[in-house]
């Protein structure tokens, strides 16, 4: 799953028709790209600094790396608000049901991971769902409202 996280992180957002080559790729075949922007504005930061703090329990990623990540996109304040919108869904989750254990907390960033690039039909196909009842997954994608936005992968 983590490897997904940074990969989301690596990748542009696809911005093209739906007439476009829409193919999935296994994200272990993927590689980071270069970092695109040696510094990130103070305002960046901080929104970064709650994605990671949101995701911290179910992504280990550092905030070094999250950092490091973002800096990778080249438009890092659309791949933020994509996060931001990411971190929302699961916060309200998961302060909604705070009993609920941290294998089914996985699982909701994973279909909430998956709802950023797909549309909720797709997810709950796409989703390799155990843990979470049908209510549970309803209400996680009802809190996502951003566009699904799948990414491009450029090839070397």
């Amino acid at each position: 799953m983590t490897i997904l996280g940074l990969t989301l992180f690596s990748c542009k957002t696809n911005n093209k028709s739906e007439n476009s080559n829409v193919q999935t790729i296994n994200a272990n075949d993927l590689t980071l790209s270069p970092i695109v922007h040696d510094t990130l504005s103070s305002d960046q930061i901080e929104k970064i600094k709650k994605i990671q703090k949101t995701f911290s329990e179910v992504n280990p990623s550092s905030l070094e790396e999250t950092i490091t990540n973002f800096k990778r996109d080249r438009n890092p304040d659309n791949e933020i608000a994509i996060w931001l919108a990411m971190a929302n869904a699961y916060e309200k989750f998961t302060s909604k049901n705070p009993s609920i254990d941290i294998s089914k907390k996985k699982e909701a960033y994973g279909l909430i991971l998956i709802r950023s690039m797909e549309n909720e039909e797709s997810t709950k196909v796409k989703a390799d769902l155990k843990l979470l009842t049908d209510k549970e997954v309803s209400e996680i994608l009802s809190y996502y409202i951003l566009e699904a936005k799948p990414l491009t992968v450029e090839r070397e």
